[in-house]
């Protein structure tokens, strides 16, 4: 029960990403990650949660997002997740990143993974979807694998 929990409620709505097959990606070596990209996204999922643990909702545009994301990730979807989220892990504290992985077929998503850090000692993905334009295309928050 508590599995479906985390796969019903952790999860924003996402454009048609299906990311959670590992053959379709390939992380990015360390030696070829742009860092100051890597904390320019950090930031974006940094804001997004905080605007949300505020009580506040983050309005994306679509020089940021994708028109699916942008009218998806919409005030009320915001408020009712974290709502649950903190309900189950307290309020949203910090991210690390973790790795990178780059799609290798059809639409080349790139997958930044963030080890988030709430109240509680729960392993926390917060996992940022982006296209090869640069545009968010997902997030999700859900419980902490090794693997996709």
């Amino acid at each position: 029960m508590r599995t479906f929990m985390y796969s019903a409620v952790f999860f924003f709505v996402l454009a048609s990403v299906s990311c959670q097959s590992t053959p379709d990606f390939i992380k990015v070596e360390e030696s070829k990650l742009d860092m100051d990209k890597i904390t320019s996204i950090k930031q974006l999922g940094h804001e997004i949660l905080t605007a949300q643990k505020n009580n506040g909702h983050y309005s994306l545009t679509k020089k940021q997002a994708t028109t699916q994301m942008v009218e998806g990730l919409n005030e009320s979807v915001q408020k009712a997740s974290y709502k649950k989220i903190k309900s189950l892990f307290g309020d949203y504290r910090d991210l690390q990143f973790k790795s990178l992985l780059r799609g290798l077929s059809g639409e080349k998503y790139l997958i930044y993974r963030f080890k988030g850090y709430f109240e509680t000692d729960t392993d926390i993905e917060v996992r940022m979807v982006f296209t090869e334009e640069e545009k968010l295309a997902g997030f999700f928050i859900k419980p902490w694998n090794e693997s996709l």
